[in-house]
């Protein structure tokens, strides 16, 4: 049996930040701490132009992108604490969670998802909770450990077109609303027609919004 050593370089299994974070719930996911912040609709930025962006302390970085473009923060977290460090704060990492993907999987990125942001947040980092659900079964663990009444960033990117894919989204729209009595939902992408009357909604630019913008 391999022993459980923690000393290498690279930590690939995040012992090292797990030891220091709390966890709570049924799957042990580390506790994200809740905010009241809200952004402007043109204040925040996708991860893979992080780098090259100017004025950083303008931006909160998002990662509604696909997961091949960040899935690097999750491999070398200590390497990019310092770039994320340079700006406003960050919405959390929004790891897929695919209906046809297998359960044991979308747990784990939801899993990736708590364990980096209660990380940025034990480095001073600002950090909007995200939730993330896939289909009714997802409901068991995925809004675990998030905060109540706190701002909640949610996106349905991905969900407009498909007429099964929208009804899974607002279907777990609501479970959250219901079990996190969010305080306000930063949404990114489209708004489904049945959410448009939530007052609770604060829409925020996607990139392509912000390339026709010109802000970036």
């Amino acid at each position: 049996m391999k022993r459980n050593n923690i000393s290498f370089k690279r930590d690939t299994f995040k012992l090292e930040i797990l030891k220091n974070l709390k966890l709570e719930g049924q799957f042990q996911f580390p506790v994200v701490q809740g905010t009241n912040k809200i952004l402007s609709k043109y204040e925040v930025i996708p991860f893979n132009l992080a780098t090259g962006i100017e004025n950083k302390q303008k931006y909160f970085v998002h990662f509604y992108i696909d997961d091949y473009q960040f899935d690097r923060i999750w491999n070398y977290p200590e390497k990019y604490l310092k770039l994320l460090k340079q700006f406003k704060g960050c919405i959390a990492p929004d790891f897929s969670m695919y209906i046809d993907m297998p359960k044991s999987m979308q747990i784990f990125n939801c899993f990736k998802s708590r364990v980096l942001s209660a990380y940025w947040q034990a480095n001073g980092i600002l950090v909007i909770p995200n939730a993330t659900w896939s289909d009714f079964n997802s409901f068991e663990y995925c809004f675990d450990s998030l905060p109540k009444k706190s701002t909640i960033a949610v996106s349905s990117v991905g969900c407009i077109k498909n007429s099964k894919a929208l009804l899974k989204f607002c279907e777990g729209y609501l479970e959250m609303k219901k079990r996190l009595s969010p305080a306000h939902i930063l949404f990114y992408g489209e708004v489904p027609e049945s959410l448009k009357s939530d007052k609770k909604i604060i829409q925020i630019a996607t990139h392509m919004q912000i390339k026709i913008k010109g802000v970036i």
